[in-house]
């Protein structure tokens, strides 16, 4: 029986306050980069202090789970490698976040980050993500030039956001300052009204408070964020649930799990592996809309919904 669109509606919301997050990560590199003067040193290391006490205070990590990388602290380019070649014990079904607040750099081939010791390519870069076992993985670059990362570091999978989308944009960014915004402005930022804030929900509050402060001091936008997530090294500044890229983002939350590895969460209930693959499918199904007639749409959809309201019915009943 085919529904209205106003019924359809509630039920995804209704649906949506019972799903929760599909996937969290597991540890946090946060880096500073090399500032050059003062001032930038202290903004930068100023971006670092502000998340991670919010990781700390609001997202539920522990201290143990973050590695905080920054200038003044030895070669922080061998650390950083270091780092994470100690993630590759980690299992597949934990991921890793890598956040960078500092200046970039792109010579026409390589974009680098600018770090104490050794500047890292995004090539190297690229090297030692794909060493890493984590099949889910956030890269965020917040410097200047860091568009050309994305293309480098693309893969299915891989969330990878940038402050730019050229090397030719190498002015010091504002984007940083939105982002993490974002993470501690919950309420604003989370435009589903799940509770949490996706990566891609991250992603717009940044670009449309980066968008709203040049427009308002009437001044030519010097950087255009972009998101990727789809692995097809093309970044997208208006990223969304129904384009190339957004769906794996919008299924992505910075927030640590309770003290319990998704490995084995699966293990205890294999029901939340179930109801991954069908958050998959939905959003697979959502991008073909405009492949069938919309009272055939609507109906299918409907289906899908209802699937995964019984599913979240038994992983509720299955947990303790």
């Amino acid at each position: 029986m085919l529904i209205k669109k106003e019924w359809l509606a509630t039920l995804a919301a209704f649906i949506m306050m019972f799903v929760g997050s599909s996937a969290f990560a597991d540890r946090v590199i946060i880096i500073a980069g090399k500032g050059g003067q003062p001032a930038y040193t202290e903004k930068f290391n100023g971006y670092v202090d502000k998340l991670h006490r919010t990781l700390l205070e609001k997202l539920g990590y522990e201290a143990s789970q973050i590695t905080v990388l920054r200038e003044g602290r030895n070669d922080s380019t061998t650390h950083l490698r270091t780092a994470l070649v100690n993630l590759a014990t980690l299992s597949p079904d934990e991921q890793v976040v890598v956040i960078y607040f500092g200046h970039g750099t792109y010579d026409g081939r390589w974009a680098k980050l600018n770090l104490a010791g050794a500047d890292l390519r995004d090539l190297d870069f690229a090297n030692l993500l794909d060493g890493l076992p984590a099949r889910q993985q956030i890269f965020i670059h917040t410097g200047a030039a860091s568009g050309p990362f994305i293309q480098k570091l693309s893969r299915a999978n891989r969330v990878i956001i940038t402050a730019t989308r050229s090397g030719d944009e190498n002015q010091t960014t504002l984007f940083p300052e939105f982002f993490i915004d974002a993470l501690t402005a919950t309420g604003d930022a989370d435009l589903d009204k799940n509770g949490e804030v996706s990566m891609l929900e991250a992603f717009d509050y940044a670009r449309d408070r980066l968008v709203r402060f040049y427009e308002d001091a009437k001044r030519l936008r010097p950087e255009h964020p972009l998101l990727d997530d789809n692995g097809d090294g093309v970044g997208s500044e208006t990223p969304s649930t129904t384009s190339s890229d957004g769906r794996v983002a919008n299924k992505i939350y910075l927030k640590a799990r309770a003290n319990v590895s998704s490995a084995e969460l699966a293990t205890t209930n294999p029901l939340l592996k179930e109801k991954n693959d069908l958050l998959d499918e939905i959003e697979t199904f959502k991008a073909r809309k405009g492949e069938m007639p919309e009272a055939e749409y609507r109906q299918k959809l409907e289906e899908l919904f209802i699937r995964l309201a019984r599913l979240n019915r038994q992983i509720k009943s299955a947990t303790p």
